[in-house]
């Protein structure tokens, strides 16, 4: 998978409501290992992960990401993101920074959310 439909692809699971499909999901894009900090704290592990996507989807009802672009080299990538509302609209932009693991899965994403939006993501 490329970098490119490895962030659109883990982008989507954020709005899937099923615990299973979900976890599924996050078993294709994230390494067993992986770790996710955004600046509401760190997670550790896929499960953990799936919690605070279940959370979010609660805060945020109908919110989905969009990957806006991407820049990848190396085993390294920054996706530009935007979170909309039930209504279209933008609630919040930031930027995700990746690690990729040597089977191609997400190891580490660290998310920044962009000042001057609402602090909405999760």
């Amino acid at each position: 998978m490329t970098p490119d439909d490895l962030w659109k692809r883990y982008s989507a699971i954020w709005s899937l409501s099923d615990a299973s499909e979900r976890g599924a999901e996050l078993s294709v894009c994230l390494a067993d290992e992986a770790t996710y900090c955004d600046p509401n704290g760190l997670l550790i592990g896929r499960d953990a992960l799936s919690g605070y996507m279940a959370q979010f989807q609660s805060s945020v009802p109908g919110g989905q990401f969009h990957i806006r672009s991407i820049l990848h080299h190396h085993d390294r990538s920054l996706a530009q993101w935007a979170l909309t509302g039930a209504d279209g609209s933008v609630l919040q932009t930031g930027t995700s920074f990746g690690a990729i693991s040597d089977d191609g899965r997400l190891l580490a994403i660290s998310g920044f959310f962009h000042p001057g939006n609402g602090s909405v993501a999760a």
